[in-house]
């Protein structure tokens, strides 16, 4: 048993709760901060916005380390948004007291960063480093158990990922569609679990923000199979999957680092006196997992890791040209990396989910119609890593 700090979204109270498992949390956690919401709909973050979403990931935590409890429909601030509101909200009568400083704060804030951009410190003596003896610094406050630069931000890039596919899952679930007809509510959970497991086989992306995976270096060895041998520090591991969903993708265990693990858990999960319809819809699924030559999983950095922008959605490339980032290289520069956004090209919410819902509840679905909308929900056929300037928020037309 370990012990934990929980907040909420508010950062107004902070409690401790010794657990052994994530579930285990939820559970003292709700009873601790009088939240009645079902466990299962409650999601834990890190501090710096990653998301503790199975119990695999939570287990290698730190004792002591401060989680973010947050219910459905809040949204999760992390320390550099905390910074950002507080500098705006509690110091502006300060910082604006001057017509100049006014104008600067009030105006044009997105143009701003560009200026943050170019006024950081663009020493790259330590951009090569990778570890965290190596380059400390880059490494502080950051409430992670990542070894490297590279693991870190693999990680959060999996995180976007997940955060989109929790998006689609809860519109999907909140519609008419869903709720009032029971064939394309069965489809809509196929989908669901099709999308979880392919995700799973893609390693969630992750090596997007990886510059281990640079195109020169995932040309090496390219005749492989990426899912089967998944590289050190990427926290996807099939050992993580249940038996029966194991065994209908790749029918044996012969390649599972953790024979014994998968079992245990297991025998953990049937011990439950009823599935969920998300189990039973997984297990049931019909449609076929692919894999991906490793060849094709390819940083959008470079060597460096330096990432440039891709311009707005309806534009071949970034107009300005100048709109490049490198968060390998220091502590400042990873966090102006957040406020870079993939952007949908065709969008998720308005096009790809009323588009899925519309085939389910026509009952017209295929397994060619679920691949389409997959890849363009979560892959860069239809994203683009842009510079705030550049993320286009209104309806694209």
């Amino acid at each position: 048993m370990k012990g934990y700090k929980v907040t909420d979204v508010n950062r107004m109270r902070k409690i401790g709760v010794a657990c052994r498992s994530l579930h285990e949390l939820k559970q003292k956690a709700c009873t601790k901060l009088n939240i009645t919401n079902d466990p299962a709909e409650i999601n834990i973050y890190l501090l710096d916005g990653s998301l503790i979403d199975e119990e695999e990931y939570f287990s290698t935590l730190k004792p002591q380390t401060t989680l973010i409890l947050q219910k459905p429909g809040e949204k999760v601030l992390t320390d550099a948004d905390l910074l950002y509101d507080t500098l705006r909200r509690v110091n502006i009568d300060f910082l604006i007291a001057g017509e100049k400083a006014s104008e600067f704060l009030t105006e044009n804030l997105k143009a701003k960063v560009a200026v943050l951009n170019n006024a950081l410190n663009k020493d790259d003596s330590k951009t090569a480093f990778s570890s965290r003896d190596e380059h400390p610094e880059w490494f502080h406050g950051l409430e992670t158990n990542c070894a490297t630069k590279e693991a870190y931000l693999h990680r959060r890039c999996q995180d976007r990922i997940r955060g989109y596919l929790y998006k689609t899952i809860e519109q999907i679930r909140s519609s008419d569609v869903f709720t009032k007809d029971p064939r394309a509510r069965k489809q809509l959970l196929y989908a669901i679990a099709f999308f979880k497991m392919q995700l799973k086989e893609d390693h969630y992306f992750g090596y997007y923000f990886d510059r281990s995976r640079a195109k020169i270096e995932a040309l090496e060895g390219a005749d492989q199979l990426d899912s089967s041998a998944c590289y050190d520090h990427c926290p996807c591991r099939l050992k993580w999957f249940d038996d029966s969903t194991y065994f209908r993708l790749f029918g044996t265990m012969e390649q599972s680092d953790d024979v014994d693990g998968v079992k245990k858990r297991n025998e953990r999960n049937s011990s439950a006196d009823t599935k969920t319809e998300e189990e039973e819809a997984e297990e049931n699924c019909p449609y076929k997992i692919r894999k991906i030559e490793k060849k094709m999983c390819i940083a959008l950095c470079n060597q460096t890791g330096e990432f440039r922008c891709h311009g707005m959605w309806n534009e071949d490339k970034c107009s300005y040209g100048t709109h490049k980032i490198n968060p390998y290289r220091s502590k400042e520069e990873l966090v102006l990396f957040s406020t870079w956004n993939f952007d949908h090209k065709i969008e998720r919410s308005r096009t790809l989910i009323p588009l899925l819902l519309k085939l389910a509840s026509k009952g017209t679905a295929n397994e060619a119609d679920l691949i389409e909308i997959y890849d363009n929900l979560f892959t860069i056929k239809n994203l683009r890593l842009v510079h705030i300037i550049c993320h286009d928020k209104s309806s694209h037309k």
